[in-house]
C-alpha cells in the first residue's frame, strides 16, 4: 500500500493526469508482457519452421532411398520377365532420386549433412554406372543373360544404406533439439501469461484502490452533502477545500453555493412577500381592475414596484383610447356589413346575367362551327364532283377520238369495197370472156362454159354484196360523223360545266374561310365571356368572403367592446363617448357628405350632360347602386 505522504501527493495531482498515469502504467505493463510473449512466439515460429525443415530433408533422404531400392527391383524385373515397362520405371526412379537429392540439399544447413547427400548420390551415381549398367549390358547378351541374373539378385545397397542411416540419425538429432527448444518456448510463454496476468491484476487493484480513495469517495461525500444543500439545509461543514485537484474545486465551488443559498434564503422570504403583494394585485387585474397600485416594496424590489405601477398606468390609458376606438369600428364594421350584403346582391345578379350570356354565345358558337364544318363539307363535295367532271372529259375526249378511228376505218372500209367491187367487176368480164371463148369450142368447152357460168354467178354476187356492205358502210359513216359532232358538243359543254365548278369550289371556299374566322372569332368572344364569367364568379365569391368578413369583424368588434366594458378606468369617461366625438365617425361623416355633394345631379340646361352618370344615383341607399 501506498504511503501517507505518497498518496497525498497523488491526491493533490489533476483528475485528468490521474487516470493518465493509471492508463499509462496499465498499458506499460500490457506492452511489456506483449513484447515478451512476441519474442517467444517468433522463437516458436522459428523452431517450428526449423522442424519441419527437418523433417522435409528427411523425407526427401526417404525419397532417395526408396527411388534406389524402386530401380533395384525394376532391374530386377526387366531381367527376369524382358518386359520394357520395368526399364521405363528404372528410368523414371533415377530421375526422382536425381531432383530428391538436389531438393534436400538445398534445405540442409549442416555442411556435414550436406556432405552425406553429396556421398549418397554419388554412391547412386556409382551403382548405376556399374552394377545396372553391367547387368543390363550381360542381359542384352543372350548367352550371358543367366550371369545378368545372378549379378541383379546380388545385394548392391550397402554403402547407401550406411549413408541413409547416418542422414536419419543426424535428422533425428536436429529434431529433437528443435522439440526442446519449442518445448522450452512455450513454457517461457505461459509463465510470463501468468506473471505478467498476476501483476497486472496487482497493478490494476492498487491503482483502483488509489483512484478510489482519491477520486470516488471523495466525489460521493461532497455528492452528498449537495444533496444536503440542494434540500435547503445551509448548517453543513465542506471537507476537501485543502486539496489542489479537481475535488478540492468541488469543494470551494461548495463552500461558494452554500454562502450563496443563505443569502437566497433571506431573498426567498422578500421575494416571497413581494409574491404575496404582486399575487394579490394580479388578482385584482384579473377581474378588469386596472386602478390596481403597489407600494413599500422591498428595496431590491423597488424598481419592480415602479415598473408595475407605471405600466398600469399606460394600460389604463391605452384602454381608454382602445374603448372609444371600438365604438367607432363598431360602428363603421356595421356600415361595412350593409354596403358588403348589398354588393354581394348585385353581383350575384351580373354573375347570372353573364352566365346566361356566356351559354348563349356557347350556343351561337356552336352553331356557327357546325355551319363552318358544313360549308367544309360542301367544298369537299365540289371538289371532288370537279375532280370528277375533269375525269368525264378527259373520258369524253378519249371518246372523241375514239369515235374518229372509228370514222377513220369506215372510209377505209369503203375503199376495200370499192376494190372488191372492181374485182367483181373484173370476174364477170373475165367469166364473160371464159363464156365466149367455150361457146367457140364446141362440145369441148361444155364444161368450162359451165364453169365460167358459175363464177360469172359469183362475181355477180361478191358485186351485190359488195353494194350492199357499201351502202350500209355509208350510213354507217353518217351516224359515226352524227355521233362525233354530238361529242364533240358533250365535250365542249363539259368544259364549260367544268368552269362554273371551278367557279362554285372558289365561292365555297371563300364561304367556308370566312365561316372559319367566323367560328375563330366567336370561340374567342366566347372565350373571353368565359373569362369574364369566371372573373365574375370569382369577384362574387371574394365579395362573399368580404362580407362574411364584415359581419365576422362585426361580431368581433362587439365582443370586443363588450371585454372592454369590463375594465375599470378612472373616471369611466370612455364609456360616455358620444359618436360625434369619435374621430373616425366624424372621418365617415365628412366623407358621407362629400359623397352626397359629388352625386347631386347636374341642372338641366340641354341634352348633354356634365360629369358621370353613374355618380348621379344618391349615396344614401346603398341597395339603389
Amino acid at each position: 500500500m501506498p504511503s501517507g505522504g505518497s498518496f497525498h501527493v497523488f491526491q493533490n495531482i489533476a483528475i485528468p493526469r490521474k487516470f493518465a498515469i493509471s492508463f499509462a502504467t496499465l498499458i506499460a505493463m500490457f506492452l511489456l508482457v506483449s513484447g515478451i510473449i512476441l519474442f517467444n512466439v517468433s522463437q516458436l515460429r522459428q523452431v517450428a519452421h526449423d522442424r519441419d525443415n527437418a523433417r522435409y530433408v528427411a523425407e526427401r533422404a526417404d525419397d532417395m532411398m526408396t527411388g534406389v531400392v524402386e530401380a533395384q527391383s525394376a532391374v530386377r524385373g526387366y531381367v527376369l520377365l524382358g518386359k520394357p515397362e520395368f526399364l521405363r520405371t528404372y528410368e523414371e526412379n533415377r530421375a526422382a532420386i536425381a531432383e530428391a537429392a538436389a531438393d534436400a540439399r538445398t534445405r540442409v544447413t549442416s555442411p556435414e549433412q550436406k556432405a552425406r547427400f553429396d556421398d549418397f548420390a554419388r554412391e547412386a551415381k556409382q551403382w548405376q554406372d556399374t552394377k545396372i549398367a553391367q547387368t543390363l549390358a550381360l542381359y542384352h547378351d543372350p548367352a550371358t543373360r543367366s550371369q545378368a541374373v545372378q549379378l541383379a539378385g546380388t545385394k548392391q545397397l550397402g554403402a547407401m544404406r550406411k549413408i541413409k542411416k547416418a542422414i536419419d540419425d543426424e535428422q533425428d538429432g536436429q529434431t529433437a533439439v528443435f522439440d526442446e527448444g519449442q518445448a522450452r518456448a512455450e513454457r517461457s510463454v505461459t509463465w510470463v501469461l501468468v506473471i505478467g496476468a498476476l501483476v497486472a491484476v496487482a497493478i490494476a487493484g492498487l491503482l483502483g484502490w488509489l483512484l478510489s480513495n482519491a477520486i470516488a469517495r471523495p466525489a460521493g461525500r461532497l455528492s452528498t452533502l449537495m444533496e444536503t444543500l440542494a434540500k435547503g439545509r445551509t448548517d453543513i461543514e465542506v471537507p476537501f477545500t485543502e486539496r489542489r485537484d479537481e475535488i478540492g474545486s468541488m469543494a470551494k465551488a461548495l463552500l461558494v453555493f452554500r454562502e450563496a443559498a443563505v443569502v437566497k434564503g433571506q431573498a426567498d422570504r422578500e421575494q416571497q412577500q413581494v409574491m404575496d403583494e404582486v399575487g394579490a394585485g394580479l388578482s385584482r387585474v384579473a377581474d378588469a381592475d386596472l386602478q390596481v397600485r403597489f407600494s413599500d416594496f422591498p428595496a431590491s424590489y423597488r424598481r419592480l414596484q415602479d415598473d408595475f405601477n407605471r405600466a398600469m398606468n399606460a394600460m389604463e390609458g391605452v384602454m381608454t383610447h382602445v374603448a372609444d376606438a371600438t365604438r367607432g369600428i363598431n360602428a363603421g364594421a356595421a356600415d361595412i356589413r350593409q354596403a358588403s350584403d348589398d354588393l354581394s346582391q348585385r353581383t350575384e345578379q351580373q354573375a347570372a346575367s353573364l352566365e346566361e350570356t356566356a351559354a348563349a354565345m356557347d350556343e351561337i358558337t356552336g352553331t356557327v362551327r357546325e355551319t363552318a364544318s358544313n360549308a367544309d363539307r360542301a367544298n369537299q363535295v365540289v371538289r371532288d364532283t370537279r375532280v370528277e367532271a375533269e375525269q368525264s372529259g378527259d373520258i369524253v375526249r378519249r371518246a372523241v377520238e375514239a369515235m374518229g378511228g372509228i370514222e377513220r376505218g369506215s372510209g377505209e372500209i369503203s375503199e376495200i369495197i370499192t376494190v372488191i367491187d372492181a374485182i367483181a367487176f373484173q370476174t364477170n368480164l373475165l367469166a364473160l370472156n371464159a363464156g365466149v371463148e367455150a361457146a367457140r369450142a364446141g362440145d369441148a368447152g361444155k364444161g368450162f362454159a359451165v364453169v365460167a357460168s358459175e363464177v360469172r354467178a359469183l362475181a355477180q354476187r361478191s358485186a351485190d354484196a359488195a353494194k350492199d356492205v357499201k351502202t350500209r358502210i355509208t350510213a354507217s359513216s353518217d351516224q359515226v360523223q352524227s355521233g362525233v359532232a354530238l361529242v364533240g358538243e358533250t365535250g365542249d359543254a363539259l368544259r364549260r360545266i367544268i368552269g362554273r365548278i371551278e367557279e362554285i369550289s372558289d365561292l365555297v371556299s371563300s364561304i367556308a374561310g370566312s365561316a372559319q374566322q367566323q367560328a375563330n372569332g366567336l370561340q374567342q368572344v366566347n372565350t373571353a365571356v368565359a373569362e369574364m364569367d369566371g372573373v365574375t364568379q370569382q369577384n362574387a365569391a371574394m365579395v362573399e368572403q368580404s362580407t362574411a368578413a364584415a359581419r365576422s369583424l362585426l361580431a368581433e368588434a362587439d365582443e370586443l367592446a363588450r371585454q372592454i366594458a369590463r375594465f375599470k378606468v378612472g373616471g369611466d369617461t370612455a364609456a360616455t363617448t358620444s359618436r360625434t366625438a369619435n374621430p373616425v365617425h366624424r372621418m365617415q361623416d365628412r366623407a358621407a357628405d362629400a359623397a352626397r355633394r359629388i352625386a347631386r345631379p347636374a341642372p338641366r340646361s340641354g341634352p348633354r350632360s356634365h360629369g358621370n352618370a353613374a355618380l348621379a344615383v344618391s349615396t344614401d341607399d346603398w341597395s339603389e347602386l
